[in-house]
């Protein structure tokens, strides 16, 4: 047996994936957090998902938990992984990447045996399982915390179809209950995996050739029904005030943001021109017009094609990935960030593989190999390079500034984050710039006013804290930093007034409770001292 023939027996196909992933992703479990989305969901709400209890609490909350303005993101799966990884890494960084990088190797794996599922050769699944493995439009998905919510979403896609896929060939019930859990699995975890069921509508209409009302059909629908209906009732049950979203809404701002496909494209093909956060104003398009014309010359030149194949790939990239330019206000810059790649690649994926090229690869042809193996290892160092913005999150702003100059939010963030080292004046001069690009740009003020008051300059403090109630009305740091300025100017009961509106707004507002506590009982009032420290404690904190 040949070293070729040893690469794909058995489970030898997984080790390769595991170990090449360990190289190009292990050093990621040193990074920290980059202060963009992560600090929210895990810093900020670290007393929520540090309580085992709250796993079943998940299914009844927004992941922000959003409580007075429009909801948007219901991703309970999401919320328990952080609730697992918490009891064990708390407020560091390191298991949370641990997690992220593990969630990819195992869903690289179930690519491999889902496109074996497919028909596909050994060496071919294993190849573009390689490519998925170490591209770099891929790295944000595994080294940035909450970009796990699109593997999570893969990890469980890839099994319901695989036993959907199993169901069809031994006609086993089992392999149709297996397809349910994970599809419920997935649904859970994001709203747009009930696509998965037109895909699978799809294939088995068009590839297999199944009768329009077979059997399969009606056991699906009612499965799919079942599941749906039950997730609607809990999701409906957590956003309290959800997004409004129309059929036209959604399709006009698909049809605004619809040249966003070629900038994907063209960073699966070439990618060079990578961003943390980027926006269509600050890209290039040349690169996804120039692998458009490609693709389509490979597709005419490619003889004997399974079009419905080739269709069906395309279907899963587009059906995956337009649904994420759909955006939930239009009062924020959209931005096209690369983890939302994730899932769609998989599309690509099998249409690459039925084209020339991937379609006649072959291991014993040694031009092949050095091909691939270049390519693979170019994509590795990609990856590993592209990684570097992610180690901390004043590389990761910059990084966002540096390629999205005109975004209001990169520049707040970078702003925030030179605050946080206390670089204030190159904080102000940040905020100042998102200002300048969006004059309503929320947070900038409150953040500005934290600058001045830590200035002593208690009067522009509170301008900026009066300008950010005014275009932010449901903010509650921005009440609770004005009531420590009210304190420190002696007017102690308006800053009363301000950290009980903190609490309406935010009933889990530690240093309000805190805050409050401490007024009352130097004013005396131990019966309003007690019960703001007996809503504290009912809350889990210590005081």
């Amino acid at each position: 047996m040949n070293w070729k023939e040893k690469i794909l027996k058995g489970k030898n196909p997984f080790y390769l994936l595991w170990g090449l992933g360990l190289i190009v992703y292990g050093w990621s479990v040193t990074f920290g957090f980059t202060y963009l989305d992560d600090n929210v969901l895990i810093l900020d709400n670290l007393f929520y998902i540090k309580n085992l209890g709250n796993i079943l609490n998940a299914f009844r909350l927004e992941v922000f938990h959003v409580l007075h303005s429009s909801a948007a993101y219901y991703r309970p799966v999401l919320t328990i992984s952080f609730i697992l990884d918490a009891q064990v890494s708390g407020a560091s960084p390191v298991f949370y990447h641990i997690t992220n990088i593990l969630i990819h190797f195992i869903t690289v794996s179930l690519i491999f045996v889902f496109l074996n599922e497919l028909g596909y050769e050994r060496e071919k699944s294993l190849v573009v399982s390689l490519l998925f493995l170490v591209h770099p439009v891929l790295t944000q998905a595994v080294v940035w915390i909450p970009g796990r919510n699109d593997s999570l979403l893969l990890l469980f896609v890839l099994p319901a179809f695989i036993y959907f896929l199993k169901f069809l060939d031994a006609q086993r019930e089992k392999y149709l209950y297996y397809h349910f859990l994970f599809f419920a699995l997935a649904i859970f975890t994001k709203e747009s995996a009930v696509l998965a069921t037109l895909l699978v509508l799809f294939y088995l209409q068009f590839v297999r050739g199944d009768e329009l009302l077979s059997n399969i059909k009606i056991k699906l629908g009612l499965g799919w029904g079942f599941i749906g209906m039950f997730w609607f009732v809990l999701r409906s049950s957590a956003l309290v005030n959800p997004v409004g979203y129309t059929l036209t809404s959604a399709v006009e701002t698909v049809g605004k943001n619809i040249l966003a496909v070629v900038l994907y494209v063209g960073k699966v093909f070439f990618p060079v021109n990578l961003s943390v956060l980027p926006t269509l104003v600050d890209s290039t398009l040349v690169w996804g017009w120039i692998s458009i014309v490609i693709l389509m010359a490979i597709y005419i030149v490619t003889k004997k094609k399974r079009n419905k194949m080739v269709l069906f790939g395309g279907l899963w990239f587009l059906i995956f990935l337009l649904p994420s330019f759909i955006r939930p206000s239009s009062y924020y810059a959209p931005d096209f960030i690369e983890h939302r790649m994730y899932v769609p690649m998989v599309g690509l994926l099998i249409v690459l593989l039925e084209l020339v090229g991937l379609r006649d690869f072959d291991l014993k042809k040694q031009r092949d190999v050095w091909v691939v193996g270049s390519l693979i290892l170019v994509f590795s160092v990609g990856t590993i390079w592209y990684s570097r913005p992610f180690r901390d999150q004043i590389s990761f702003w910059t990084n966002a500034v540096g390629h999205s100059p005109s975004h209001p939010l990169a520049h707040k963030n970078l702003g925030a984050m030179y605050y946080l080292d206390g670089r204030l004046e190159e904080a102000e001069k940040s905020y100042k710039k998102s200002l300048e690009i969006n004059p309503v740009e929320t947070m900038v003020h409150n953040n500005l006013g934290l600058i001045y008051f830590d200035w002593g300059d208690y009067a522009r403090a509170e301008e900026e804290y009066r300008a950010e109630l005014e275009i932010n009305p449901y903010y509650d740091r921005a009440y609770f930093n004005y009531g420590l300025l009210k304190y420190v100017e002696g007017h102690k009961e308006e800053a009363a007034e301000m950290w009980v509106k903190t609490l309406e707004i935010n009933p889990d507002h530690y240093g309000a409770y805190r805050n409050l506590v401490a007024y009352y009982s130097e004013e005396k009032d131990m019966e309003k001292a007690q019960y703001f420290y007996n809503e504290a404690l009912r809350r889990g904190f210590q005081l």
